[in-house]
C-alpha cells in the first residue's frame, strides 16, 4: 500500500511540474479545457435531452403531484420549439405562458401554437421596467435576437435589424393575468435574464416561484452581466444549480471560475 501511494504521488508529481506550463503544452490543455467544459455540461448545443434541459423540465414536474397543473413561464420563446418539447413532456396538466417581443418572431410563434387551450402568448419581452426598447437582430426570428447589439462579427453575423418592441415587468404581468404561482420560468433573452429577474422580485420575494432556469453565456459579455450578478440575487430565496446532463450540479458559493461566457444553463430551486 505504501509502495503504491508513492508512486501516486510520483505520477502527479510529474505533470505538475512548471515545464508543462510552458508554451509547447498550451494546445493539449486548450483540448483538455474545452473537453473539461463540454464534461460539466458548458458550451453544448443541441436537443433538449443532450443538454439536461429535457432531464430538469422532467425532475422540476416530478416535485409536485401529476395530479395538480404545472404552470410553465417561457420566457424569451422565440417559434416555441420549446413549449412544444413541454408540452408533449407534461402533457394535459400543462399551463404555459410564452414571451415573444419580436414582430417577425411572434408571427411564427403563434403559427406554431396559437390557439393551443393549453397556450397563452404574450407579445412582449420580460424586463425590469414597462418601455418600448430597440431590439438587435441579424434576420427576422433570430434567436440570438438581443436588447444589446452584440459584436458577431467573428461569425460573419451582423446584427443590423432594429425592432422597437414592448418590454413589462413579470410582476406586473402576473397581476393581471391573475398567475398566483409559477411552477417553473424558464429565461432565454439573450443577457436580459438580470434585468427579467429583477421585474420578478415580489414574485420571487414571496416565494411564488418554485424553480427558475435560466441561460448565462456569451450575450452576458455586452451588458457587462456576470454570474455572480446572478447568484447574488438569488441565493437568499434559491440553491442555484448547474444543469448538468441527466442531474444537477449545486453551486453553493460563487467565484471566480464561475465566469464562463461559454453558454450553460442552471436551475435555481426555491429554498
Amino acid at each position: 500500500m505504501m509502495i503504491s501511494t508513492t508512486r501516486s504521488k510520483v505520477s502527479s508529481g510529474v505533470f505538475l511540474q512548471p515545464t508543462f506550463r510552458r508554451p509547447l503544452f498550451h494546445p493539449l490543455w486548450n483540448k483538455v479545457h474545452r473537453l473539461a467544459l463540454w464534461g460539466m455540461n458548458i458550451g453544448p448545443a443541441g436537443p433538449l435531452a443532450d443538454r439536461g434541459e429535457e432531464w430538469a423540465l422532467r425532475w422540476c414536474m416530478n416535485q409536485s403531484p401529476s395530479s395538480e397543473p404545472f404552470v410553465l413561464l417561457d420566457a424569451g420563446a422565440n417559434k416555441g420549439n420549446y413549449a412544444k418539447d413541454a408540452l408533449a413532456i407534461g402533457a394535459r396538466r400543462l399551463q404555459v405562458h410564452c414571451f415573444e417581443p419580436s414582430p417577425s418572431t411572434y408571427k411564427q410563434l403563434v403559427a406554431n401554437l396559437g390557439g393551443h387551450p393549453q397556450v397563452n402568448i404574450a407579445r412582449h419581452g420580460l424586463s425590469d421596467q414597462t418601455a418600448q426598447l430597440q431590439l438587435f437582430s441579424h434576420l427576422g426570428g433570430s434567436a440570438e435576437a438581443s436588447l444589446t447589439k452584440r459584436d458577431l462579427s467573428p461569425w460573419g453575423i451582423d446584427q443590423n435589424i432594429v425592432e422597437t418592441v414592448e418590454f413589462r415587468r413579470l410582476d406586473d404581468y402576473c397581476a393581471e393575468q391573475k398567475v398566483s404561482r409559477i411552477d417553473l420560468l424558464k429565461l432565454d433573452v439573450e443577457g436580459q435574464e438580470m434585468k427579467a429577474l429583477q421585474g420578478a422580485s415580489q414574485m420571487i420575494a414571496e416565494k411564488r416561484i418554485r424553480f427558475i432556469q435560466f441561460e448565462f453565456g456569451a450575450p452576458d459579455i455586452e451588458p457587462r452581466t456576470f454570474f455572480r450578478d446572478l447568484f447574488q440575487f438569488l441565493n437568499p430565496h434559491y440553491r442555484v444549480h448547474r444543469i448538468v446532463y441527466q442531474g444537477l450540479s449545486p453551486i453553493d458559493a460563487c467565484n471566480e471560475f464561475h465566469e464562463t461566457f461559454a453558454a450553460a444553463n442552471f436551475l435555481a430551486v426555491a429554498r
